[in-house]
């Protein structure tokens, strides 16, 4: 794949979501190098905010962080993160961590989203 000047890598999220919580462990999670194993996935709290984090092994993965954030379940079958920063935008992390979409209060789905934090 090939990215040009301006151009960014997204992804499609699932339609709806489900099941907010704090922590989550996934079997079976891609590895790298054709391995799989366990990944634990936990909501960090500190002075600045929450972020998530993931650990496979090693040192975890953690994103940005938001003012409030939560773990739920896509109707696609895939573990998602999404937080609301402090710009009131929600922001959607597949579970890579990597490429999150943002949805903004004019978009239609951001009312659906916002509700997963209450």
């Amino acid at each position: 794949m090939v990215l040009y000047l301006g151009e960014a890598m997204t992804f499609e999220h699932a339609n709806t979501f489900s099941n907010p919580r704090l922590s989550a462990s996934v079997e079976d999670y891609p590895l790298g190098s054709g391995r799989r194993g366990t990944a634990i996935f936990e909501i960090e709290t500190a002075k600045k905010g929450q972020r998530v984090s993931r650990t496979t092994f090693g040192k975890p993965k953690t994103t940005t962080y938001c003012q409030k954030m939560v773990l739920v379940d896509g109707d696609d079958g895939r573990l998602y993160a999404i937080g609301l920063t402090e710009y009131n935008q929600i922001i959607v992390y597949p579970g890579t961590l990597q490429y999150p979409k943002y949805h903004h209060s004019s978009d239609a789905t951001y009312a659906e989203l916002a509700k997963l934090f209450s």
